[in-house]
């Protein structure tokens, strides 16, 4: 096995996670599952909620070398596409078409005698199932020209010019003399041309493929739609975060058969079998083992509400290592909208990756919930080859921030003057935005509200705000929000925090901001630069349902976000939420 190339881990759970292309300098490869992973290399992390949310009984870091000077590869990927073309003579083929350099494992034309090394074809098929597959050259050129018999494999893409455009690429069959341009696959009419899906899944390994009845789709291969992956994350919070449950989280198998009691201390006694658990009382052991095994299982299981008590609870310092929060005063202006504001001095979040789809962006938890029967289950391609893994890859994440509770009064009275005009209007646009694109067969629609889209937009303009001051990048900052009514479990809420993969988190810049002068300045001046958009008044007059969006009055110059951190795709802003725009000043939430 040869190392052809580097990744980072936060990588491996996110934009190239198992199913996804790879472009490296010598070629082009899809990660392989994480079935194939070497677990000696991989570490536990211990995440109760996530684990017990995603019904995993473990949660894994991606393989990594034991030491910097380890040679040799560790993560499986496999060569993809497998049809090349030659930049000189432009012949197409599989790799039994070419020469192979033996030491370099790179394959060349011997069309002339310099030998020119051929590259990776760009183009490959999938379907919305997340079935992938090299571009089926020949079917697509001799299709209904009346060659489909043509036994030749002489094929040529052809560059009729310098533009770069499709029209100019055209696919040849020497042998027979037909041809057709590249165009044309990527036409809505055109797709039959592709045939049907024959169900590959190379990340699988060669030749694994399954039933599949969806239209194949042309793509580049770089194409930034041929990957979305589907992660979900979970902050650690008491008392998950103390050292005790964490102790046991890590022990689960070994305590499995710890029936009362009596039978734990009789076991730590013996300290070779429970020897992690030595510095602990045998009954705060079993009251921690027992609130584990208590703890709800499956997608019903609670996240945010768990994490939003937390965070207004506070911790204590006793025991947390992962976890730890300070008060502080509310500034004096915005006390009438504001109740509480919290920094955030350490955090540990843990992200896990479940799965990936293509083509079609994933539909979002927060608005979606997945039917789960075997049809459903097939909307979210699996990184493995059972739709329910044992384990699953994730990372752990530490770094410190800022979080700002609404006072909900406050909120609540703006629901009920926003909700009948303005919020029926974006549920509306919501629920259109579903049917346009069937997501009603498999999942069961859940408008979060106009609550939501309020916090929405507030995180939104505190981020871009926090950039300016703060010196981190807007892709470093993410957003949680916590946003609910009903159920005895209100929020209104928002959480902007940084985090890394370093075991030492971030640096503390975020923090320093939560200051009561210094978060006035922020929420005053993010607020100021909302009032006023440079796209105004296009932007202003925006409508949710106008152009199928489900925003108001947002766009790339005063709301919008990078996608690594909108937690929900840059969908439900509206500017005209939080302050009066030049096209409507009845829905402010803030008066300054």
């Amino acid at each position: 096995m040869k190392s052809v190339g580097e990744i980072r881990t936060s990588q491996l759970v996110s934009t190239f996670g198992p199913g996804s292309i790879m472009d490296l300098p010598e070629l082009s490869v899809v990660i392989a599952s994480h079935e194939t992973w070497d677990q000696g290399r991989c570490k536990d992390i211990t995440d109760p909620r996530l684990a017990k949310k995603l019904q995993v009984k473990r949660i894994l870091t991606p393989p990594v070398p034991e030491s910097y000077q380890t040679s040799g590869p560790t993560l499986p990927a496999y060569r993809f596409p497998l049809w090349f073309v030659c930049p000189e003579c432009r012949k197409l083929g599989q790799e039994n078409r070419f020469v192979r350099n033996l030491e370099t494992g790179a394959y060349h034309c011997t069309c002339n005698d310099k030998k020119p090394r051929v590259f990776p074809s760009r183009f490959v098929v999938a379907c919305p199932r997340g079935h992938l597959d090299d571009f089926p050259w020949f079917r697509f050129v001799h299709a209904g020209q009346g060659k489909e018999g043509c036994k030749g494999t002489d094929m040529y893409l052809e560059d009729n010019s310098n533009s770069g455009a499709l029209s100019d690429l055209v696919v040849k069959c020497r042998h027979c003399n037909v041809s057709r341009s590249l165009e044309e696959a990527f036409r809505r009419e055109g797709r039959g041309l592709l045939g049907d899906c024959k169900g590959n899944r190379p990340w699988l390994g060669q030749g694994n493929r399954v039933d599949c009845d969806q239209p194949l789709r042309a793509m580049l291969r770089g194409a930034s739609n041929i990957y979305f992956p589907v992660a979900s994350s979970a902050l650690s919070i008491p008392p998950f975060s103390s050292r005790l449950h964490k102790a046991v989280a890590a022990l689960e198998e070994r305590l499995a058969d710890v029936t009362s009691l009596e039978v734990l201390r009789q076991l730590m006694k013996m300290r070779s079998l429970l020897h992690e658990l030595g510095d602990f009382a045998p009954d705060e052991v079993w009251e921690a083992i027992q609130f584990q095994r208590n703890y709800r299982l499956g997608p019903e299981q609670d996240l945010l509400y768990p994490e939003w008590q937390a965070i207004l609870d506070g911790s204590d310092g006793s025991d947390e290592t992962d976890f730890e929060t300070e008060e502080m005063a509310v500034p004096g202006s915005f006390r009438s909208w504001v109740s509480r504001v919290i920094a955030v001095r350490r955090l540990l979040e843990t992200r896990c990756l479940q799965g990936f789809t293509r083509i079609d962006q994933p539909p979002d938890p927060i608005t979606l919930i997945l039917k789960e029967t075997e049809e459903d289950l097939s909307r979210i391609s699996p990184i493995g080859k059972n739709y329910r893994p044992s384990w699953l890859p994730g990372i752990e994440t530490r770094g410190e921030g800022i979080f700002i509770a609404l006072e909900d009064e406050k909120v609540r009275e703006w629901e009920a003057r926003v909700g009948i005009t303005s919020g029926k209007k974006m549920e509306s646009a919501f629920r259109q935005y579903c049917e346009d694109r069937e997501l009603t067969k498999h999942y069961v629609p859940h408008f979060p509200g106009v609550r939501y889209a309020l916090l929405h937009s507030l995180a939104h303009v505190l981020m871009r705000q926090l950039c300016l001051e703060s010196g981190y990048s807007h892709t470093s900052l993410r957003e949680r929000i916590y946003a609910r009514r009903g159920n005895n479990q209100d929020m209104a809420g928002l959480l902007i925090y940084t985090a890394t993969p370093d075991s030492e988190g971030s640096l503390g810049g975020l923090v320093e901001l939560a200051k009561t002068e210094r978060i006035e300045s922020i929420l005053w001046n993010g607020l100021q630069e909302a009032f006023l958009c440079s796209a105004d008044p296009l932007c202003a007059e925006h409508k949710p349902g106008m152009t199928g969006s489900l925003n108001g009055a947002a766009c790339h110059a005063c709301l919008l976000a990078p996608e690594t951190s909108c937690e929900n795709s840059n969908l439900f802003l509206d500017r005209s939420f939080l302050v009066p725009t030049v096209s409507n000043k009845d829905f402010a939430f803030f008066h300054i």
